[in-house]
């Protein structure tokens, strides 16, 4: 079994009447289109953490994966100095976190395992090139809050959080499609929205192939 630990809260989200995260879903879809050989429940599960400081209390979790020869994947936001992250400086917080625990596991930082940044930032990279005037209009939006409001005290801007569920929430959408939106299915199979298949993903596949390939 390969066990996915991501940020997003999936026991949370399912308490406030959804069914998934936005996180959990895009990785769902990934699999399903790279490596379809791959079901969900059966060859891998996905959990949500609540952040990567909590890892240490899933250290049960992980040695009994590794007890049956699972894997250990764990997927969390890179983010930026600004906000007390970094490429360099969260894979140290993390390594270091998990090291006395002694628990087998292979980490990748959203974006793109290399550089700084989060997961919102790779969606804002797939999106469908006919929609990207949506991300500008957007990012123009949030200037001219801040030219507004140099010194930060008036609005709280939401950021790239904020911008890419504005993205997928302006987009007109069918009955059912508006009814899995409300349930946390951000629509990743729909590549009006999306594309699954941009080279941006290719770290992540990169990534991903030596646990998924051949699983069939």
């Amino acid at each position: 079994m390969i066990k996915i630990f991501i940020e997003s809260g999936v026991n949370d989200s399912q308490k406030r009447g959804k069914d998934t995260t936005n996180e959990q879903d895009f990785i769902v879809n990934i699999v399903a289109k790279h490596f379809p050989e791959c079901q969900y429940g059966k060859d891998y599960e996905i959990v949500g953490t609540g952040g990567w400081t909590n890892l240490p209390n899933l250290v049960y979790e992980f040695k009994s994966n590794s007890d049956v020869e699972g894997q250990n994947l764990v997927i969390f936001d890179a983010d930026e100095n600004r906000n007390g992250g970094g490429f360099a400086n969260r894979q140290g917080e993390i390594n270091r976190l998990l090291e006395p625990h002694q628990i087998e596991f292979r980490l990748f930082l959203w974006p793109d395992n290399r550089t700084d940044g989060d997961f919102e930032l790779l969606l804002s990279k797939i999106v469908n090139s006919e929609h990207r005037c949506l991300l500008d209009s957007y990012e123009h939006f949030e200037e001219e809050v801040r030219n507004n409001d140099p010194d930060n005290e008036k609005y709280d801007i939401p950021g790239r959080k904020g911008e890419m569920y504005t993205y997928i929430s302006l987009h007109k959408k069918s009955g059912i499609q508006n009814k899995k939106f409300k349930k946390g299915y951000w629509l990743f199979d729909d590549e009006r929205y999306w594309n699954l298949s941009s080279d941006e993903l290719r770290p992540l596949l990169d990534f991903f192939r030596p646990y998924f390939s051949n699983r069939g």
